[in-house]
């Protein structure tokens, strides 16, 4: 029996789907889930979930902060945003980076540095998700 994932979002789900590996980013590293995979729940980090599926192909999502949990051979990942690497527009998200960039950058008071930092981590896992598919 492979696992079960699925990927939701607040508004709505995003994956839901056989697969029989998921890779994830939690805040301790990226971890690894086979079949029969001990309960946990961690922290997700803002980064790159990759699923293989039955037919060797993967899926790809780009996700920012949120929780996972693994019981059962069911992976739920409920995080504040997320999409599809095939959905996301690579030069929208570069523009992404180089704006956050520059709010981090600016020694202006105004600088909601935290709200920018997360603004970069998701840039960046967007842009990596992009770039996982291209391989």
């Amino acid at each position: 029996m492979p696992l079960h994932f699925k990927l939701a979002i607040p508004s709505r789900s995003i994956a839901d789907f056989e697969a029989l590996y998921v890779q994830l980013p939690s805040e301790e590293g990226s971890m690894g889930v086979l079949q029969n995979h001990a309960p946990l729940r961690c922290v997700l980090a803002p980064g790159v979930v990759t699923c293989k599926l039955a037919d060797n192909s993967q899926k790809v999502y780009a996700v920012s902060a949120g929780v996972a949990s693994v019981k059962h051979n069911v992976v739920t990942l409920l995080a504040d945003t997320a999409e599809s690497a095939d959905s996301i527009d690579s030069t929208r998200a570069r523009a992404a980076e180089g704006r956050a960039r520059a709010r981090l950058e600016s020694f202006e008071s105004g600088v909601d540095r935290a709200r920018a930092e997360a603004a970069l981590a998701r840039a960046l896992a967007r842009i990596k998700a992009t770039q996982a598919v291209a391989r």
